[in-house]
């Protein structure tokens, strides 16, 4: 089967140990190649050629849709999700209750996202098939 060529770009954080756990699971789960990724922390990323700053790329995840229109935080999310196919995971996010916890909660997150502490990362990487069930965990 080829794969179609890529809908979206998702740009993130390569640093966050939490962007990259949840980058693995969609990357895993790209089957159809409907995104590519961009780690925007990596040397020589230019954000000014995409007419955005760094700074903004660092604080939200974005995606670059295909028709050149930017999504960024919840929005961004639900579809990275929906785009491999995890269809619940952005509807869920859609739902009116959920949404308006989404948005406070990803920002929170994204804002504390250096700090977070060790069991929630193990958790977030037991998700991201990247832990055994005993906890030992694989590094990137």
């Amino acid at each position: 089967m080829t794969a179609n060529p890529p809908s979206h770009t998702v740009f993130y954080d390569g640093d966050c140990p939490l962007c990259r756990s949840e980058m693995g699971v969609l990357m895993r789960d790209n089957r159809a190649g409907r995104l590519r990724f961009v780690d925007i922390a990596r040397p020589g990323f230019e954000a000014a050629a995409l007419g955005v700053t760094q700074a903004a790329l660092m604080a939200r995840l974005h995606v670059l849709r295909e028709d050149g229109r930017w999504l960024v935080g919840v929005p961004a999310v639900q579809a990275a999700y929906a785009a491999t196919g995890h269809t619940r995971i952005a509807a869920a996010l859609a739902h009116p209750v959920l949404a308006r916890l989404a948005g406070p909660a990803y920002d929170w997150l994204a804002d504390h996202r250096y700090r977070l502490p060790r069991w929630l990362l193990r958790l977030v990487h037991l998700h991201a098939g990247r832990c055994a069930p005993d906890g030992a965990c694989r590094t990137h």
